[in-house]
C-alpha cells in the first residue's frame, strides 16, 4: 500500500490548532473562576471586545500549522512519484492563495467558536441570576459548556489538517501535470461506506468529486496515476 507520510505533519498541525482554540476557551473559564460573581458580565464583554485584537497572533499560529501540512504533503507526493516512476519530481508552484484561503477561513471559524462560547456562558449567567441559582451551580454549568466547546475545538483541529492536505494534494498533483489518481482508503473500520466503494478506483481531478479528504474527517489518500 502506497502511503503519503503526512502523519507527523498532521499531528503537529492538529496540536497547534487545538492549543490555539482550547487556550481561548479555557481562558474564559479561568478568568471567571478568579473573579467576583458581580464582575462576570464585565469580563465577558471585555473578552468579546478583545477578539479582533487577537487576529494577528492567530494568523501566525495558523500559518505555522498549515505550513507543517504543506511540507509533509509535498514530501509525501515526491516519495510517491519516486516509488512509482523511479524519478524525482520538483514541485515548484507554492500554493499561496490556497494557504491564505485556509488561514482566513479558520481565523473566522475560531472567532465564531469564541463568540458562541461567550454567548452561551452569558446566557447561562443571566438565566442563573434570574432563577436565583447559587454561584457554584452556575460555575458547574460553565464548566460543562467549556467541555462542549473543547470537544468542538478538537473536531476542528482534527479536520482542518485533513482537508488542507487534501486540497494541497490536488494542487500539487495537478500542478505537476497529474490528471488522475487512485483512491485509497485507510482500510479500517472507520472508513465510511461510500469511500470504501471508491477504494482502488481511478478518478480524474477535474471530476465533480468528492475527492480524498474533501469531506469531514476523511483520511483517504489520492495516489497519483502516471501516464
Amino acid at each position: 500500500m502506497t502511503k503519503a507520510p503526512t502523519i507527523r505533519g498532521s499531528a503537529q498541525a492538529r496540536l497547534l490548532l487545538y492549543r490555539l482554540l482550547s487556550s481561548k476557551i479555557v481562558l474564559t473559564e479561568s478568568q471567571l473562576d478568579d473573579a467576583d460573581y458581580e464582575s462576570w458580565e464585565r469580563i465577558l464583554l471585555a473578552l468579546e471586545e478583545a477578539l479582533d485584537k487577537q487576529a494577528a497572533a492567530d494568523q501566525g499560529v495558523l500559518t505555522q500549522a498549515f505550513s507543517h501540512i504543506d511540507q509533509a504533503t509535498r514530501a509525501g507526493l515526491q516519495k510517491q512519484i519516486e516509488r512509482l516512476s523511479g524519478q524525482s519530481l520538483w514541485l515548484g508552484v507554492f500554493p499561496t492563495g490556497l494557504l491564505d484561503n485556509f488561514v482566513d477561513e479558520h481565523q473566522k471559524l475560531i472567532k465564531i467558536v469564541q463568540i458562541e462560547h461567550l454567548d452561551k456562558i452569558g446566557l447561562s449567567l443571566k438565566r442563573g441570576i434570574r432563577e436565583g441559582r447559587l454561584q457554584k451551580d452556575i460555575v458547574k454549568d460553565i464548566r460543562q459548556l467549556t467541555d462542549m466547546s473543547k470537544r468542538r475545538a478538537m473536531l476542528i483541529a482534527r479536520n482542518a489538517p485533513l482537508q488542507y492536505s487534501g486540497a494541497l494534494t490536488r494542487h500539487n498533483q495537478t500542478s505537476a501535470g497529474i490528471t488522475h489518481y487512485r483512491w485509497q482508503t485507510s482500510h479500517d473500520e472507520r472508513v465510511r461506506a461510500s469511500h470504501r466503494d471508491r477504494d482502488g478506483k481511478v478518478y480524474a481531478w477535474d471530476s465533480a468529486g468528492p475527492h480524498p479528504r474533501s469531506e469531514v474527517n476523511c483520511r483517504c489518500d489520492a495516489i497519483p496515476v502516471l501516464n
